[in-house]
């Protein structure tokens, strides 16, 4: 019972031992008095295989300095107990020495009996407890199973301590780790803020998207700002992709899995400076240089990829901007636009461009060896002027534009404006000098075709006086000479101006030069006139001379090649016809022409050739104005004509019934009187006809009417019509006809075809025989009427079909002058044509010739 207080005391004590420390200490104060030893010192494994001396009592701590940690294979009963994991029991002081003869100076062996307990939980070794006990004694079964219930308790005890102390550990761990968990996520949203910040200040956008959901899970302003809308975070990335496409630099469109965030999801590849076009949804676009990366866990997965995105449309536009300035710039330079040079603030020429050195007519190596300056290039007279210009132009790197000479190598004067600027970075002028020859020419150009104009529009007739005014103020303005030849349409060519710088060379040129040649003699001056293209000679030598005067009708060559050094022949063209020549000449050996006096002599071709045409307008329209007075003069006589038998006719009816009262007026005498008025109401109709036939053939409204007619029933019965007029005017016709001419015709249009030369054969033969012949032949129908009469001359054989045309008077023939023009138009319109032969004073033969079957199209109006 004593045992079981001791015990118990032992376990209420040790139940309220907390840490390891304080049951080691219950252990050593209590459960050693408890079993009766007089000290006690307890031993703890600390780490595997060495025990640790923790706590004693009944001796002094300094015993055990020398044994504080004992490895478990020392040779010491302490040792054995937790090697063998067995209580180890000394009875004595003897049975000590016996086991242990080499520990006789150990503290312990003071006592006369020790204990050496094992402090075992589960098998597990925790520590050893040593007991020493002032007498020798034997250790019963009751006092070891006494013994050993107590280190168990102790054991456990020890076990629950660990176990607190353990749990102690962890909590606190635990605690730290929250504490420090606490602390790192403070840290890192702080981060995050500040991260976050900083991305939204970035000038490029930035787009976080996880992997492998694709969800956009963070973007910056810029992203935004280039998307031009919100990006809602978790945004699936195919998705966005849906609203923009992507081109690559050679315009072709990126595929899905080609995008750069795509790929790094894909392959975990990064992506570096990629080159990319974005079309937005509302059709804008902008380039950025796009790169991606992955982001990797501990285990080297991609967890998300983050694309860094910088808009270049800006910076694209102005490299290019650079670029074609720095080539534009490039071209000038190489170019032969302007010269261009870089001097310095002395005038020494640095540098210079091909064209300011061929301006100036200078080497590059006079710039190279640092001989080529500014004074040097200002002709005399302008020294003074230039002199100022050029000491701002050098003093301050900058001169306001101003025209000078600039003298040449060679002597020679080129008129230019010239402009500076300072060239910081270099630390040089630059200077532009533009030549302004050309200008000058030009304007002396447009001075001189003004000029020509004015004395051209003087008139309306143009004469040989006109034309003699402009060939010398061509002579004294853009040339040394000019020639002006005419050729009509018939005729030979004429030579109407001619002008010299030098008046006493002009009646030479006139005789001299050649003439354009008859269209079958051939040569250069026959060509230009039947191609219309100018021939410019710019070194005018005796071989040119040769070749110019051949097939001409020039009677001397001696010399002419001296008297031009270049020589311009332009023809003068107005509607595809040639009306002559304008030739020009320069004189001496710095005189040469180019092409810009090629295109001045066409200009110049061009206004006389256009008052040439004007003035022939002019002179047309004079005589259409006579031919409409004659026309109205004879249309009235010609109307006028028929109504005055008509009217006396009437009026001698009138006073027959008139006097004879109720009596009846002889049928033969009314007869004869209707018969004369049915003549005039004829003769007045058929001029009234031909007047509407001119004014349908005019509009194009002459109607076919088409039908199987022979021609010469049609002419028989036109000379039955007649025949009465041909006995009045004493012409006796004769018909030469064979077998029917038959064909698709318009009887109407044919028989007044037949009447109308009929009727001018009648008027213009009267007493003589009169011949019409009809005839078929190839396939072709073929009708002539020849008289003996007047003839016609040759110079009105081609104008006697126009409208109010005649080759005689009016005064002796009668008529309106439009049969022949309505014959030839009827001719033409049923397919055919109308021929002439004439001789004067022994007749003409008009032949007509007309297709058996007229196409479809010659019936449509």
């Amino acid at each position: 019972m004593e045992r079981l207080l001791r015990l118990q005391m032992v376990t209420s004590k040790l139940s309220q031992a907390l840490t390891t420390e304080q049951v080691a200490s219950v252990i050593a104060q209590q459960a050693g008095p408890a079993m009766g030893s007089a000290e006690c010192a307890i031993y703890l494994l600390s780490e595997p295989g060495v025990l640790h001396f923790v706590q004693v009592t009944g001796l002094p701590r300094g015993v055990f300095e020398r044994w504080s940690l004992l490895p478990l294979d020392t040779p010491v009963p302490i040792a054995e107990a937790a090697r063998r994991v067995e209580p180890v029991w000394v009875e004595s002081l003897g049975a000590f020495r016996e086991r242990y003869p080499a520990l006789g100076d150990v503290p312990l062996l003071q006592p006369r009996a020790l204990a050496f307990l094992p402090l075992v939980v589960e098998r597990r070794l925790l520590g050893v407890m040593a007991l020493g006990f002032e007498q020798e004694q034997g250790f019963t079964q009751e006092d070891r199973e006494f013994a050993c219930l107590v280190a168990k308790q102790c054991a456990q005890a020890l076990e629950r301590a660990s176990l607190y102390a353990r749990e102690r550990e962890l909590r606190e761990e635990a605690e730290r780790v929250r504490a420090e968990a606490e602390e790192h996520r403070r840290r890192l949203e702080e981060e995050h803020r500040r991260l976050q910040a900083v991305l939204r200040q970035m000038p490029h956008g930035i787009m976080l998207v996880e992997a492998p959901t694709g969800r956009m899970t963070m973007v910056n302003v810029q992203t935004e700002r280039m998307n031009r809308g919100p990006l809602p975070l978790g945004l699936r990335l195919e998705e966005y992709l849906t609203s923009v496409r992507g081109l690559h630099p050679d315009g072709r469109p990126y595929a899905p899995d080609e995008w750069p965030v795509v790929r790094v999801l894909a392959t975990g590849e990064a992506v570096r400076g990629e080159i990319l076009d974005i079309l937005r949804e509302d059709g804008s676009r902008f380039t950025v240089e796009v790169s991606a990366g992955p982001v990797r866990d501990a285990e080297d997965r991609v967890t998300a990829a983050v694309a860094i995105f910088e808009d270049i449309t800006e910076r694209l536009r102005m490299e290019r901007a650079v670029r074609e300035g720095e080539a534009v710039f490039r071209r000038i330079m190489e170019s032969g636009l302007m010269g261009l040079c870089f001097c310095d603030r002395d005038g020494l020429i640095l540098e210079a461009n091909e064209a300011f050195l061929s301006l100036v007519g200078q080497g590059r190596e006079a710039v190279r060896q640092g001989r080529l300056h500014w004074r040097q290039l200002v002709v005399p007279e302008h020294r003074e002027l230039g002199r100022r210009e050029l000491r701002e132009l050098w003093s301050r790197g900058v001169s306001s534009t101003f025209e000078m000479e600039l003298l040449r190598t060679d002597g020679g004067r080129v008129p230019v404006m010239m402009g500076s600027a300072w060239v910081e970075e270099q630390e040089r002028i630059l200077t532009y000098v533009l030549d302004l020859s050309d200008l000058k020419r030009a304007e002396g150009a447009l001075r001189f075709l003004a000029t020509a104009s004015r004395i051209l529009g003087q008139s309306l007739e143009l004469t040989d006086a006109t034309l003699q005014d402009v060939a010398r103020l061509a002579s004294r303005s853009v040339a040394s000479w000019c020639v002006i030849d005419l050729t009509p349409l018939e005729g030979r060519p004429r030579r109407v101006a001619v002008a010299h710088r030098e008046p006493e060379l002009e009646e030479r040129l006139r005789r001299e030069w050649p003439l354009p040649a008859p269209p079958d003699s051939g040569g250069p001056l026959l060509e230009v006139m039947h191609s219309g293209e100018p021939l410019l000679l710019r070194d005018f030598d005796a071989e040119g001379w040769r070749s110019l005067a051949s097939g001409t009708t020039c009677a001397r060559a001696e010399g002419m090649a001296e008297m031009a050094c270049s020589v311009l022949v332009v023809p003068l063209r107005s509607h595809e016809r040639t009306l002559g020549l304008v030739t020009l000449g320069a004189c001496g050996p710095w005189q040469r022409f180019g092409l810009e006096d090629l295109s001045l002599g066409q200009e110049l071709a061009r206004r006389v050739a256009a008052a040439l045409e004007s003035a022939r307008l002019f002179l047309d329209s004079q005589h259409a104005v006579r031919l409409r007075d004659d026309f109205l003069a004879v249309a009235s006589h010609e109307l006028k004509t028929p109504l005055t038998p008509l009217r006396l006719q009437v009026q001698s009816l009138r006073r027959m019934v008139e006097s004879r009262g109720d009596a009846v007026v002889a049928p033969e005498r009314v007869l004869r009187a209707v018969q004369v008025c049915d003549a005039q109401v004829r003769k007045l109709t058929g001029l009234v006809n031909d007047l509407l036939d001119v004014s349908r053939l005019a509009q194009g409204r002459l109607v076919l009417q088409l039908e199987e007619v022979d021609l010469l029933s049609i002419t028989r019965e036109v000379l039955a019509q007649f025949a009465d007029e041909a006995v009045r005017v004493g012409c006796q016709v004769e018909l030469l006809a064979g077998t029917p001419v038959v064909g698709r015709w318009d009887r109407l249009r044919l028989e007044q075809v037949v009447t109308n030369l009929l009727t001018n054969a009648l008027k213009y033969g009267a007493g003589r025989p009169i011949f019409v012949r009809g005839w078929q032949e190839a396939g072709v129908a073929r009708l002539s009427v020849r008289d003996e009469g007047i003839g016609i001359a040759p110079e009105h054989r081609t104008r006697i079909f126009g409208k109010f045309e005649r080759a005689v008077s009016e005064r002796h023939y009668g008529g309106l002058g439009l049969g022949l023009h309505i014959t030839q138009q009827i001719v033409q319109a049923l397919g055919g044509s109308i021929g002439l032969e004439s001789e004067l004073g022994r007749g003409s033969t008009f032949t007509v010739e007309l297709p058996l079957g007229v196409r479809d199209m010659l019936a449509t109006p």
